[in-house]
């Protein structure tokens, strides 16, 4: 009883560790994309305004 007990516990913290894994990929993805989007975004504007200056 005591064995198959701490097995469930394991296999608990693994599921838990593989959501959280799963998350802070997801969390660290959007910055990646949020990132890239400002990017973007700084480089068009530094465009208008070398075209606005010419």
């Amino acid at each position: 009883m005591a064995y198959n007990k701490g097995l469930s516990e394991k296999s608990k913290i693994k599921t838990s560790e593989a959501r959280s894994m799963a998350f802070y990929k997801g969390l660290s993805e959007k910055s990646k994309i949020k990132t890239s989007e400002a990017r973007s975004m700084a480089f068009y504007q530094a465009l208008n305004e070398k075209s606005k200056v010419h």
